[in-house]
């Protein structure tokens, strides 16, 4: 008997326990729900009895066509206004036409969708597809549900995520039917419909919807082994590791929530409910809600007019919920991505080569399609910058680099021992100013490299006058390109136009690793070069033998299997990027006060920074804009590049006469001074860019 075992692995304290967050991330992982459009491909509209009834056939591209009804008071057609709305959700055995009250139930409470609509909710039910799909004679009598389960399974999918991905469809179907609200959408789910609502609302990603979820409480453990009542398709395999069912109600808070459960019912203990609901009330508690909590003298079913009044309550009058934050930046990857993660680091820990192994060697040559060389990989773009001035050898002499970009720019040329001065920027493609540059030439005859940078990942036309200056002096040039992986000028990608590009992959770019770099160079010796300096300067791979002071430069394998998997999407990010900057481009074109940025027409962006620039002129200054905007209306602009100019930063500060020498970098003051950097990643929503756009509008004169 496995019992004893069992008995162990459930007593085990789940490790997220009270960790609302978390928990969303770990239920967005196991369910591994599919997410896809769900397409309406017939629709039958008429009166019954007194309500609105759309007979719906739904198309999934995963699950195919099912069936679905929509229920609505016959006073919010369509010339009223739009209404709030339930998505309901039947348990196991609930057929769609008792749900709906076509047929008559077999219980007098199954009819929920019915009775919803009866009391002012336009409401949607679907087939859930787990009754009549298998051969009864092969099926042997067993569960139908138990046995999709179990195939699930085979592949690491689970019942419960298809399911939850069915609703999640139907959701978006329900919020954007025209007799709905779309801030007025509740869930309601009954038995193993809880358990589906209750997992939509916690991977819908809306921190308000309003569930009600009845005849689904306890702990997992009375459930799965005392009670043996618990349905694996109410379940996620591996849930209980990180959090039991009262800690996934728990994660909804603050959103409102009701839970009812029988003290007769032969499904759950009511001790074991009764324990349930506290703890649920106890974390509801902690972030000042409360978690409305019915124990009913019923069986295993539903007490409509609770829920009718609890969703009277909290979707009937002025809109209640969380009011959706615009953050400045969000870093995504879906469920499939973070599990290649996941094994690629699962790979690495077994293999034991946790540092420059195989997947440093796949980032390196993933990267190369978007440099047009080859490339090395490094711990940071920091390091990166470093090695390749050590490589030239600027010690003791002078690097130039624009006064306007991120600090490390010039940190990395003094860390390299040279003497770092400062150029002017031209305001075109925000690019290296060449006739200032030809001064700072001309001042500086021992100049060892110029770095240009690629700002807000835009290459600016200017480089080739830049290019040529250096070319003409044999100064080698290293591109700062960190802003700049995929941006082109002229078709040729950043970080092949000088003897060596360096990028970052720091969470904030267009390509992450998490903590990375990269060095790209046409040269083969100067990339074996670059692969000892990052090794301790090692004389050869795999040698105890030294010949340069080099450091620790390497990038980890757990690096690289992040970056591989952010380089494998790339392409999809990158016209991302370039969409919603093209959207901005429309939306933007007569709020007044503001100018978007031209970017040349040579200059293929990667939008790493999608830049305007505020009328010098306006009563609005930056500071004040931005606190305006995330106070008023919950959106935050990006960082910018930059607000202070490296002569102004105290490490510099010896510098600022000896540099400027007539010259007050009046260009480069006067970016940092007037930009601004809007919302822009790929997940960013064409509702979220309307809302940035009106909120510009209506704080800007």
């Amino acid at each position: 008997m496995q019992l004893r075992h069992l008995r162990g692995i459930l007593a085990t304290e789940p490790t997220l326990r009270h960790a609302g967050s978390g928990v969303r991330t770990v239920v967005e992982r196991l369910a591994r729900v599919q997410r896809a459009p769900l397409a309406v491909a017939d629709s039958t509209a008429s009166v019954r009895d007194g309500l609105h009834h759309e007979r719906l056939v739904f198309h999934s591209p995963v699950r195919g066509t099912f069936d679905g009804t929509l229920l609505a008071p016959p006073d919010t057609g369509a010339d009223m206004a739009p209404g709030p709305a339930v998505l309901v959700l039947g348990g196991k055995n609930a057929r769609l036409d008792q749900l709906t009250g076509d047929v008559p139930p077999d219980h007098p409470d199954r009819n929920v969708a019915e009775q919803l609509a009866r009391a002012g909710f336009v409401t949607l039910s679907f087939d859930h597809g787990i009754g009549g799909g298998l051969d009864a004679g092969r099926r042997a009598g067993r569960d139908e549900g138990t046995l999709l389960a179990h195939a699930f399974a085979l592949t690491g999918h689970s019942l419960l995520g298809a399911l939850a991905g069915d609703a999640l469809g139907a959701l978006d179907v329900l919020t954007a039917h025209p007799r709905v609200d779309p801030l007025r959408v509740g869930l309601f789910g009954h038995s193993l419909g809880a358990a589906v609502a209750l997992h939509t609302a916690l991977l819908s990603g809306r921190r308000d919807l309003p569930l009600c979820a009845a005849s689904h409480l306890g702990t997992y453990q009375a459930l799965f082994e005392r009670l043996l009542t618990g349905h694996e398709g109410a379940v996620l395999p591996g849930i209980l590791e990180y959090a039991d069912l009262p800690d996934l109600y728990g994660a909804l808070a603050p959103a409102s929530l009701q839970l009812q459960y029988g003290t007769s019912d032969s499904y759950l203990d009511p001790d074991d409910a009764r324990a349930a609901a506290d703890a649920v009330r106890g974390t509801y508690a902690t972030v000042g809600a409360e978690a409305e909590v019915h124990a009913l003298d019923m069986g295993h079913g539903t007490h409509v007019g609770h829920a009718a009044d609890f969703f009277t309550r909290t979707l009937t009058g002025p809109h209640q919920g969380a009011d959706p934050h615009v953050p400045a930046q969000r870093i995504h990857f879906e469920v499939d991505e973070r599990r290649a993660v996941l094994d690629r680091v699962d790979a690495a820990l077994s293999s034991g080569i946790l540092t420059q192994g195989p997947q440093v060697a796949r980032f390196e040559e993933l990267a190369r399609p978007w440099t047009g060389t080859d490339t090395a990989a490094v711990a940071s773009g920091s390091a990166a910058l470093e090695i390749a001035l050590r490589i030239i050898g600027v010690a003791g002499r002078t690097v130039l680099v624009p006064v306007n970009t991120f600090f490390a720019t010039a940190a990395a040329a003094v860390r390299a021992g040279a003497a770092v001065r400062f150029v002017d920027i031209e305001l075109d493609g925000l690019g290296m100013d060449p006739d200032a540059l030809r001064a700072a030439l001309d001042r500086h005859p021992d100049t060892a490299a110029v770095l240009p940078v690629h700002i807000g990942g835009i290459v600016s036309p200017a480089l080739d006058p830049v290019l040529a200056q250096c070319r003409q002096r044999g100064i080698p040039v290293v591109e700062d390109a960190a802003h700049a992986f995929g941006a082109t000028l002229d078709g040729r990608p950043a970080g092949s136009f000088g003897r060596f590009g360096a990028f970052s992959f720091y969470p904030t770019k267009v390509a992450v690793s998490g903590e990375g770099g990269l060095l790209s160079a046409a040269s083969a010796d100067d990339l074996e070069q670059v692969r000892r300096w990052r090794d301790h300067g090692k004389s050869a791979q795999g040698s105890t033998l030294h010949d340069r002071p080099g450091g620790n430069w390497r990038l980890s394998e757990l690096h690289a299997a992040v970056g591989t998997v952010d380089l494998e999407r790339f392409s999809g990010t990158l016209a991302a990027r370039r969409a919603i900057a093209a959207r901005y481009d429309v939306l933007l074109a007569d709020v007044p006060g503001l100018r978007p940025h031209a970017v040349p027409a040579a200059a293929g962006s990667n939008y790493y920074k999608y830049l305007a620039y505020l009328d010098p002129e306006g009563p609005l200054d930056r500071p004040l804009l931005k606190k305006l905007l995330r106070e008023r209306h919950g959106v935050a602009l990006a960082g910018e590049v930059y607000d202070h100019l490296l002569c102004d930063h105290p490490q510099f500060a010896s510098q600022r006469q000896l540099d400027a020498e007539g010259s007050p970098f009046e260009r480069a003051r006067w970016f940092a001074r007037h930009h601004i950097a809007l919302p822009l990643y790929p997940s960013l929503t064409e509702a979220e860019q309307i809302r940035v756009v009106a909120a510009l509008r209506s704080e800007l004169p």
